[in-house]
């Protein structure tokens, strides 16, 4: 019989057919995982920066800043605002890593931040971003009325 020597000599193939779909299947769901986590961290930094703003503007001495004629340029030169900034940020001890640059707007009325992260995410090494990935984000808020 021939069909019984076919056999024999097919024997032990489903093997690698079965390793190779779970090396597939575990690729897919690591992906979805750093996927998922690198999302997370940049939905959180955002709202990090989001509010770093709003605390930048309801700060800023924009009054001041019109009566000097220090209109745009650097948020820094306007008195309080990077400390606000930087308080917000101090509030979560995750957050240290924040990086973050304050700008004002020609009107002397708007601030605006530019945050930047450094992060791991979850199975990096897998996807060579083992040294973790940098997530930015931009937000701005107008002063409140005066």
């Amino acid at each position: 019989m021939n069909v019984g020597v076919r056999l024999a000599d097919d024997r032990g193939s489903t093997i690698p057919l079965i390793l190779g779909c779970f090396v597939v299947a575990f690729l897919i769901v690591a992906g979805s995982v750093a996927a998922g986590d690198a999302f997370l961290q940049q939905r959180d930094l955002q709202s990090v920066c989001d509010g770093a703003a709003a605390a930048a503007a309801t700060s800023a001495d924009l009054a001041a800043a019109r009566e000097t004629g220090d209109v745009g340029g650097s948020a820094l030169h306007l008195a309080n605002v990077q400390e606000a900034v930087d308080q917000y940020v101090s509030r979560d001890a995750s957050r240290s890593a924040v990086q973050v640059e304050a700008t004002l707007s020609q009107d002397a009325e708007t601030v605006s931040l530019a945050c930047v992260e450094h992060t791991e995410i979850a199975f990096g090494a897998v996807f060579g971003k083992g040294g973790g990935v940098d997530h930015h984000a931009v937000s701005t808020a107008r002063a409140p009325l005066s």
